[in-house]
């Protein structure tokens, strides 16, 4: 039996919902514990590793394993999350040069230490950051910090939107968010409906130009891209976020059919 699978998470499923659909279309397998390693944010897609049956107990192993991404940097616009699911507030639309956004991959290359986001699962005092920034406490608490290391950043590409039909293309990136009905707790709708609404708000007729960067980086387990793209979009004079998220690889894993186990939903 094959001890775990790599498969492909969608954009607006949490790892968990990922896995499930994975259980219910291997039922020869369904009779064996499952859980994921390294978590993919609701707004994310790419490979997801599930373990499978006694492999589950050996997580620590797959937990600490460098990641690869391609990832894109909305400019101009910034959130309490660090992407597109979150309460939006528009900043200085700025036009930058291809020579400026190749400097501002390499800045991030190296070790840094970040706060973890303060929208995230890490806990403090047995809570998890994201139900203090729900209920407004974290300044009575001290944020943790992280240290990672971006072991590689490279500028690919951009792309440039009129406003009002980049804010459609986030609105719909926010409906595909995929909410459970049966659990009721802080947190647990991802305040889809208030997001909605002011990204919405945002939305006007003038045809401002928005500029999205994107990008390549393999960074070490635990980095956030969700804080890497604010802090390039900083380095280039702007507010940013991380307009979407894609993991291409997990450690010395490739996604090919015979080196691991490879499953892909047919959308």
């Amino acid at each position: 039996m094959r001890r775990y699978a790599v498969i492909e998470k969608n954009i607006g499923e949490t790892p968990l919902m990922a896995v499930e659909a994975f259980r219910k279309e291997n039922l020869t397998l369904s009779q064996y514990p499952m859980s994921y390693a390294g978590r993919l944010d609701p707004m994310a897609s790419g490979k997801l590793v599930v373990l499978i049956g006694d492999e589950c107990k050996r997580r620590a192993k797959y937990d600490h394993l460098d990641k690869s991404y391609v990832f894109e940097v909305l400019l101009g616009f910034q959130t309490d999350t660090g992407d597109v699911l979150g309460l939006s507030e528009p900043g200085t639309i700025i036009n930058v040069s291809d020579h400026a956004a190749v400097a501002a991959a390499r800045s991030q290359v190296g070790a840094h230490t970040y706060p973890y986001p303060a929208f995230s699962s890490k806990t403090v005092k047995g809570k998890p950051l994201f139900k203090y920034a729900l209920e407004h406490e974290l300044s009575s608490i001290e944020i943790p910090c992280k240290d990672i290391r971006v072991h590689s950043m490279r500028y690919l590409d951009r792309i440039v939107l009129p406003k009002d039909e980049l804010i459609e293309h986030v609105l719909n990136k926010i409906d595909l968010l995929k909410i459970r009905d049966d659990i009721d707790e802080l947190g647990a709708g991802f305040r889809k409906e208030e997001i909605i609404k002011q990204w919405w708000s945002l939305q006007d007729r003038r045809k401002t130009p928005c500029t999205v960067l994107r990008f390549e980086t393999t960074v070490s387990a635990g980095t956030y891209i969700r804080t890497l793209a604010p802090l390039i979009a900083r380095s280039l004079g702007t507010h940013g976020l991380a307009y979407s998220i894609r993991r291409t690889k997990i450690g010395r894993y490739l996604p090919i059919m015979g080196q691991i186990g490879l499953w892909t939903r047919t959308l």
